[in-house]
């Protein structure tokens, strides 16, 4: 991507981001990882809401990364999904073309910092790996495989036994994400500041707990 690209995303960024400023100290970072189905992104939607900030799923980075290449195989990286080898032995060698991968990380590192500039709430995307110290409070949601079903298919439990399939492939597409990107596992502990389980706790109930977590953790950005 070329600078000049670059930056004016990272102007639309800070002009979306102008009416959500704190009148005091820097603004809230949170990172929301979740499992499929556990409730993360209707989560970090409302929490980003009680904190006055912005809540970044798909729609930036894809532009960002959009903006990037026009090779596809960026696309299905941001997708959450880490290119197979194979097919990228294929791209580099038989087609004589770069690698778009170490691109991607370097395009995610500076949108995610440029993000967490201006506060934000940040779904996905191994923002808390790329985000650690006291830069942001990461969250990790999970939820029981059946659990994470029946909230997709809205209780209906015949439908949610067919969907405990989408939930262990989608989940399993995101712990390959992180594997093959940052060489770390989804479900390590130590990469994240709070783990809650959603099987039980409804959303209100989570939005609080997080927030009450990072203001002690971060009482000067929560």
């Amino acid at each position: 991507m070329a600078h000049n690209e670059l930056q004016a995303i990272m102007s639309i960024l800070t002009t979306e981001d102008r009416h959500h400023g704190t009148a005091a100290g820097p603004p809230p970072v949170v990172t929301v990882s979740r499992d499929h189905g556990a409730g993360g992104e209707a989560i970090a939607a409302a929490l980003a809401e009680r904190l006055g900030v912005r809540c970044y799923d798909r729609d930036i980075l894809d532009r960002v990364v959009a903006s990037a290449t026009s090779d596809p195989a960026l696309m299905r990286v941001l997708d959450e999904r880490a290119p197979e080898h194979s097919g990228m032995f294929l791209y580099t060698t038989l087609l004589g073309r770069d690698d778009p991968v170490p691109e991607y990380q370097r395009l995610l590192t500076r949108v995610i910092h440029g993000i967490a500039a201006h506060g934000g709430v940040i779904l996905g995307r191994g923002a808390h790996l790329l985000l650690r110290g006291e830069a942001a409070f990461r969250v990790c949601i999970v939820g029981s495989e059946g659990a994470c079903a029946r909230r997709l298919a809205g209780g209906n439990e015949a439908a949610a036994t067919a969907l405990r399939d989408e939930v262990r492939a989608v989940n399993a597409r995101r712990t390959a994400y992180l594997r093959d990107l940052f060489k770390v596992e989804r479900d390590d502990p130590r990469h994240y500041d709070l783990t809650l389980n959603t099987d039980r706790a409804g959303d209100p109930a989570t939005v609080a707990a997080v927030i009450d977590a990072a203001r002690t953790a971060m009482p000067h950005k929560a």
